[in-house]
């Protein structure tokens, strides 16, 4: 069974900050906070200053931090998120954040990755050279540019959109995944 997202709508108000809004329908509209997926090696502090800029970045942002790999697969799994931020130095660096992006693109999640340089991807992904990326010390501007690019990816005809929370929650998956 396939369960597809409302259609919504973008709108940048004149602070520069991106929201999220309903889709167009008779009557008020309500906005609604972005959901940010933040993978990266908690013990570095590499992406601290990111998690800040974020928040300048977007109107009404959660952020769900995930310092590995299954726990970002975990929430990905059993939560929406508008875009996936993942860090290259996600342990074991960077074949690590390089798998997770693999494993959310192919869930069709919206991903951006963090790193100062696309070298660092494997050439058996050429997929994760075609992403949005962002450097950790990135702009309010950088990262609202990104998120909207690699959002528009999965609004379109091409992509589907992500999955609703519990749709990719199946126990053979997830254990196929422990496997690796």
């Amino acid at each position: 069974m396939t369960v597809r997202r409302a259609p919504r709508e973008r709108e940048t108000p004149p602070s520069g900050r991106l929201q999220v809004v309903e889709a167009r329908r008779p009557g008020p509209r309500s906005v609604r906070g972005f959901r940010i997926l933040l993978a990266h090696d908690a013990r570095a502090a590499t992406c601290d200053a990111l998690a800040r800029a974020i928040e300048g970045a977007l109107t009404n942002v959660e952020i769900v931090d995930a310092s590995s790999i299954d726990d970002a697969l975990l929430a990905s799994a059993t939560e929406r998120f508008d875009a996936c931020l993942v860090c290259l130095d996600l342990p074991p660096a960077p074949l690590g954040g390089a798998r997770l992006a693999s494993e959310l693109v192919d869930s069709n999640h919206p991903v951006v990755l963090v790193t100062r340089s696309l070298r660092w991807l494997p050439p058996d992904r050429p997929i994760l050279h075609e992403l949005p990326w962002i450097p950790p010390d990135a702009g309010t501007i950088e990262i609202s540019s990104a998120i909207a690019a690699a959002t528009s990816d999965c609004d379109s005809a091409i992509r589907a959109r992500s999955p609703l929370p519990g749709e990719t929650l199946d126990a053979s998956a997830l254990r196929a995944r422990a496997r690796r």
